[in-house]
This record gives structure tokens, C-alpha cells and sequence, in this order.
């Protein structure tokens, strides 16, 4: 094998390869390198680039191969027409711009958490953590702005809302605590929990 130079030459190379869409170890068979050594090579190539070489480089291939198919997809080749159609989907969200994750839903629920006079740090850490992922999926899907990842953690929205039901943040869940009446004793479990709580604090 070829040792690894870290050459400008080679590194180019290697980036024309990978720019035909060649996997990194058919790149290191052809220039007698190691797989690890040509994906250094690659890295080494990119960054000499600026961010938004890769989306171009990515564009340029999808660019090429849509070339390739157009041909055959005008006669009337399904195959190739469905082919076309996918290139074109990917392409559309290589060019898209990425969204900046501005973690709304993920603040508000912390703020809701955070004011909420009935959470008990100790006993409610569960609660609270699973609404914060919920939460990070909501976000990370609206940033990444994908129809199929969108749509599924918006699915997740009536779970958010039922843990904020159990943390009464919205207002519904107050208006009904407000208005009920206790059923159980004073001395009944939960007493006894919190009697419990209190004297572990206490000690």
C-alpha cells in the first residue's frame, strides 16, 4: 500500500473520486491507499473548502446522474422515471437551506416546569425529562423541516400535553384541580409519602 502523503495532488484525487460517487474503499483500491487513509485524504481536500462545498459537490453529483437517466426517462422508461423523480426530491433537499434549531418548544416547556408549584423535583425527574424529549423531537423536526420527520413528531404533541396535565401547566388541568375536592384521607399513601419525604429532609 501506498503511505499516506497528505499531498494537495493526492487529496484532490481523492475528491474527484468521491465526487463520481465512489465508496472509499473502491478510492483506496484505485490509488493504493487504506480506506482510513482515504477518507483522511477526503477530509483533507474539504477543508480547504468553504461550508458550502459539500452541498455544491453533492448537487453537482445528483446533477450528473440526473443527466445520466433523462435520456431514457423522456422516452417513457419507468424505471428511469422514477429515478429522475427521486434524484429531483433529493436534490430539493440537498439545496434547501438548514433552519437554525431555536429550541422554542423545548423553552417554553422548561419555563412551564420551572414555575409549576406542584412538581416535586425528587419524585417528578421522570416526568419532566421525558416531556423535555418530547419536546427536542418537536424542535429537531421543525428545524430539519422534512414533510415524513415533521409529521411524525407532531404525533407526539397530545403526549406533551398529557404530561402537562400531570405537571398541571395548562389551564384546563388547574381549573379542574381548583375545583375538586380530596377524596382520599389525610392519612392516606400520599400523606404518608410526603411525611416521609419531609423527615429524610429533616435528618
Amino acid at each position: 500500500m501506498r503511505k499516506l502523503t497528505g499531498s494537495p495532488e493526492l487529496a484532490q484525487k481523492v475528491l474527484n473520486l468521491r465526487r463520481g460517487g465512489l465508496h472509499f474503499d473502491v478510492i483506496a483500491d484505485q490509488l493504493g491507499l487504506t480506506a482510513t487513509a482515504a477518507k483522511a485524504l477526503f477530509d483533507q481536500a474539504m477543508a480547504e473548502h468553504d461550508p458550502e462545498f459539500q452541498r455544491a459537490l453533492e448537487t453537482d453529483r445528483l446533477d450528473r446522474l440526473h443527466a445520466a437517466l433523462w435520456p431514457r426517462a423522456v422516452k417513457g422508461e419507468l424505471d428511469a422515471v422514477d429515478r429522475v423523480l427521486r434524484i429531483s426530491e433529493r436534490r430539493e433537499k440537498v439545496a434547501a437551506v438548514p433552519k437554525v434549531n431555536e429550541h422554542s418548544l423545548r423553552k417554553a416547556f422548561d419555563q412551564s416546569a420551572k414555575t409549576s408549584a406542584e412538581l416535586n423535583p425528587d419524585w417528578d425527574a421522570a416526568l419532566v425529562e421525558a416531556g423535555r424529549k418530547i419536546a427536542d423531537r418537536v424542535d429537531e423536526a421543525v428545524a430539519t423541516g422534512e414533510g415524513q420527520e415533521l409529521t411524525k413528531a407532531l404525533y407526539l404533541i397530545p403526549h406533551l400535553n398529557n404530561v402537562l396535565r400531570e405537571m398541571l401547566a395548562t389551564p384546563a388541568s388547574r381549573t379542574n384541580a381548583q375545583g375538586s375536592t380530596p377524596t382520599a384521607p389525610r392519612d392516606g399513601k400520599l400523606a404518608q409519602l410526603r411525611a416521609i419525604q419531609g423527615a429524610r429532609k429533616s435528618s
